[in-house]
């Protein structure tokens, strides 16, 4: 081998370890690409999902069951198909919310349901029940309440009305508008 080719030869082999190195350098240095998940990315979901939140005193404050739960990291909001939830407080019967679709936000604080909603409250003597289209429920506060049409069923009373507030710590209820009440008190049980 000529001493040329071997000077050649050396330098190629120089350069080609110097480019590997600053080139790994340079891959060392450059910070890790962070990437916003898109609008419509899930970072989790759960089929047949049930999760219970307690409240301060380590009671059970409701309990929310749905065929498939699905998290969108970006808005924080996380939608559940066949939603149930069970409103439990101390001293009075629990109430139950179903729909199917719904929404949880803001922390676990605001659910929306939508699409055949129910709420039923079942005590030994009576059942009640109320039917609409889309409900907001506060957890926090233990409030539903919607502004579409409401059809509100017990033993012996019929009502319709338009919106409605229902407080369900204190069982009550607030119609908003449009209200018709029809009683029958031969179905009393």
């Amino acid at each position: 081998m000529s001493r040329l080719t071997f000077i050649t030869l050396l330098s190629l082999i120089v350069l080609a370890i110097a480019s590997v190195v600053h080139w790994q350098d340079k891959l060392l240095l450059e910070e890790p690409v962070s990437r916003q998940p898109a609008e419509d990315e899930t970072d989790f979901f759960m089929l047949n999902a049930t999760t219970t939140q307690f409240n301060a005193q380590g009671n059970v404050d409701h309990r929310l069951t749905a065929q498939q739960v699905t998290h969108y990291p970006n808005g924080d909001f996380t939608v559940t198909t066949s939603p149930n939830i069970t409103v439990i407080h101390q001293n009075n019967t629990p109430w139950n919310i179903t729909a199917k679709h719904g929404r949880i936000s803001q922390n676990n604080n605001i659910i929306e349901f939508w699409d055949k909603v129910k709420l039923v409250r079942k005590t030994p003597a009576n059942e009640l029940k109320i039917d609409t289209s889309k409900l907001t429920f506060k957890a926090s506060e233990k409030v539903a309440h919607t502004k579409k049409a409401v059809v509100i069923v017990d033993n012996a009373t019929h009502v319709d009305a338009i919106g409605m507030t229902a407080y369900l710590r204190e069982n009550r209820t607030k119609l908003l508008s449009n209200v018709r009440v029809t009683h029958d008190p031969a179905n009393i049980n």
